[in-house]
């Protein structure tokens, strides 16, 4: 059921017995998982404050959902849930979180006893970055580049927010029952909304105070985008804000251009610490040390960056 040899944030020699440690789990569910930073992250909470916990990552593949659901209730405290899973995992839970409704998504799962609830931390994770700034986003123009799961926590977040104007930049729009599901849900809420290929985004972005890129675009392993950015530096204002959701590498094509544009950015690692101190919040009523997070991701990606560079 389980591939033991994709279990990371432990040693080779511990993983399987850390697959089976009784109670004491935590652990992130996806396929692939191997690229998942959650493990060096959490682990070095659990570490810093001295807890007998351990983090891990399992890869699991969608026929094996249903069983390693079950297995978890019995052996694990929490977890969280990655592509694929976020969506189907909903109707194996027993409760689920106001917020896990609307934005069609489950990322974190309580074990209380028996019984599962789910929850989404991205919106939280999402918008802490631009809080802890000071930004003020009410009334104004932002632009989401892609349209998936991640997109639709950026769009709740946002018309939380109440900004004015959602541009999505999707790869396609005649068709995408996506883009139109975020188009409808910006304009039921009071939101001018407006769908635009991707390939246009540039057109659109230096009038976007908030600039999000929500595609996978730019991500280390995504073959043949990897190093690639949908917006050249002389398509980003500088007064306007980058943020970018891949946080691997950290310092991605798209965060160069906005760096060299003189643009404010925001890193994806940020959001990934946020929606973990969040999930820590729901598993354990913890205020996880941020700090100690941050450093364990940047440290790890700072000692890739070195190696691959």
């Amino acid at each position: 059921m389980i591939d033991n040899k994709s279990c990371i944030g432990s040693s080779s020699n511990s993983s399987n017995s850390l697959c089976k440690n009784n109670g004491k789990i935590f652990c992130v569910i996806g396929d692939p998982v191997e690229h998942s930073l959650s493990p060096v992250m959490h682990n070095a909470v659990f570490s810093s404050l001295g807890l007998g916990y351990r983090y891990i990552a399992m890869r699991v593949k969608e026929h094996e959902l249903a069983t390693t659901i079950k297995m978890l209730r019995e052996r694990a405290l929490g977890f969280n849930v990655t592509i694929p899973h976020k969506i189907r995992i909903m109707d194996m839970l027993d409760d689920l979180d106001t917020l896990c409704k609307r934005v069609n998504a489950v990322n974190t799962v309580k074990v209380d006893g028996t019984r599962l609830k789910g929850y989404n931390t991205d919106v939280y994770g999402f918008i802490q970055p631009l809080r802890r700034r000071g930004i003020e986003l009410r009334g104004k123009s932002v632009m989401i580049m892609g349209a998936g799961g991640a997109a639709r926590a950026v769009l709740i977040a946002l018309i939380d927010e109440h900004v004015g104007e959602v541009i999505i930049a999707s790869r396609s729009v005649d068709d995408n029952a996506k883009a139109k599901a975020l188009y409808e849900m910006a304009v039921s809420n009071g939101i001018e909304c407006r769908i635009v290929q991707l390939e246009y985004a540039k057109m659109y972005s230096k009038q976007s105070h908030l600039i999000v890129n929500a595609t996978p675009i730019g991500m280390q392993g995504y073959h043949g985008y990897e190093d690639l950015s949908i917006l050249a530096s002389s398509d980003i204002d500088s007064k306007s804000i980058v943020y970018d959701l891949v946080y691997r590498p950290m310092e991605t094509r798209l965060i160069r251009n906005a760096l060299n544009a003189n643009a404010m950015v925001i890193y994806g690692y940020e959001m990934l610490v946020e929606q973990g101190a969040k999930a820590l919040d729901i598993w354990l009523g913890i205020d996880a040390p941020r700090d100690v997070m941050s450093n364990a991701v940047l440290r790890y990606l700072h000692n890739v960056g070195d190696r691959h560079g």
